[in-house]
């Protein structure tokens, strides 16, 4: 088990082989995917082709809020096709919020970010790599991450990613709150 300060890789050698199929059944659960552009790279903008497939989704209730600060988690029809990993989450986890898949095409990366909004104050972020081989870096700790790992990360400091594999990574984020779970 790697212990940095603020990556923990919980488990290895997960078999992910049951929730791949699940995806390969349902690919139209996956949104439309978006470019987003990222300035937070150097040497200017970075185009990411990032697709979500999310489970259970943040909401508001009046136009002028901010996700990021509500608690309101919203189920979506996919989460009821996605039983692989709802049954993985309901095994491992008494209690968790906000959650999906995301994709990253293969060398692209998501720029260094920080979860802001009072949501995130109260919640540990975790991923379930599912495809693909990333590199994720939060503060200045870097860990590669391949198939079938459980990791923790603290998103309340910079974190990002780069797909160093050679297929479209594909990893499962949700979020836990804090006195459900110690890592």
């Amino acid at each position: 088990m790697i212990f940095l300060d603020n990556i923990k890789i919980i488990r290895t050698g997960i078999n992910v082989s049951k929730i791949v199929r699940q995806l390969e059944q349902y690919p139209e659960d996956w949104g439309i995917q978006k470019t987003m552009e990222n300035t937070d790279q150097v040497g200017g903008n970075t185009i990411v082709r990032a697709g979500v497939l999310q489970l259970v989704m943040g909401g508001i209730t009046r136009l002028d809020e901010y996700v990021g600060d509500t608690e309101i988690c919203a189920v979506t029809p996919a989460y009821y096709r996605h039983t692989e990993i709802i049954g993985f989450m309901k095994r491992h986890f008494k209690d968790f919020k906000r959650c999906g898949f995301l994709s990253l095409p293969v060398g692209d990366i998501v720029g260094t970010h920080i979860d802001v909004g009072s949501y995130y104050q109260t919640k540990d972020r975790y991923h379930l790599s599912i495809q693909g081989t990333y590199k994720y870096t939060v503060g200045d700790e870097s860990v590669i991450v391949e198939p079938g790992t459980l990791l923790w990360f603290n998103n309340k400091l910079p974190h990002g990613t780069v797909n160093v594999g050679d297929v479209t990574r594909i990893t499962f984020v949700f979020d836990v709150p804090h006195k459900k779970y110690k890592h």
